[in-house]
């Protein structure tokens, strides 16, 4: 071959060199990177994606959970089952502290379950409450007596055998009887309807709102 012919071989061969290491550049320092960039930046829209999905989820089986504790506690609240709607009212608060509904409902439970507290305390101290002023409550009376001490001796026996009685005073509307209550009840229906399971007390029970 000639020396002309070498040279251009030479060239030739000095040409694809600077292409393959320019394309080796290019690839290598600049394609590749913003492929490799252009992933990393897909990949972390992606990951942000499904965080924040996640967070919606969590967000919404949150408050699921939330309306599913208020509804049972309602629930609980309308039967006056005080515990279980004090337990279930403090766990939708734990989940949503700033919810103004059960810090109310809590109150107001709250409330009964001193109530209770304390009607326990008197039963275990033997002491019968008496009701003197109308309290605008529903009571479930099983006797009434014209003697005073007949009636405090009969709530007497009854609390020591573990049940909570009253005493409900002769008052303007009732100037003679005294009447034993074996439970109380903020509503008619609630307390017309408790009539039945206190039949072991008496052949006569009935509801006195006082």
């Amino acid at each position: 071959m000639s020396k002309s012919g070498n040279r251009i071989v030479l060239v030739v061969v000095i040409v694809i060199v600077l292409i393959g290491a320019a394309t080796a550049i290019w690839y290598w320092g600049i394609y590749l990177p913003e492929e490799e960039a252009k992933e990393k930046a897909r990949l972390e829209q992606l990951a942000q994606q499904q965080a924040e999905q996640k967070r919606k989820e969590e967000a919404a089986k949150k408050k699921a959970d939330y309306d599913q504790l208020i509804e049972a506690a309602d629930v609980d609240f309308g039967l006056e089952n005080w515990a279980s709607a004090e337990s279930l009212y403090s766990q939708a608060l734990a989940l949503f502290p700033n919810q103004q509904y059960p810090q109310d409902q809590l109150v107001i439970v709250n409330g009964k379950l001193d109530e209770i507290a304390e009607r326990e305390a008197r039963i275990a101290a033997g002491i019968i409450e008496t009701v003197s002023e109308p309290t605008g409550r529903f009571y479930v009376i099983i006797s009434s007596s014209l003697d005073g001490d007949l009636a405090m001796d009969y709530a007497s026996k009854l609390s020591k055998e573990g049940n909570s009685v009253k005493v409900v005073l002769p008052h303007a509307n009732n100037k003679f009887f005294h009447r034993v209550a074996i439970a109380e009840f903020d509503s008619w229906d609630q307390a017309a309807n408790s009539v039945s399971s206190y039949n072991t007390f008496s052949d006569n029970v009935w509801v006195l709102k006082f």
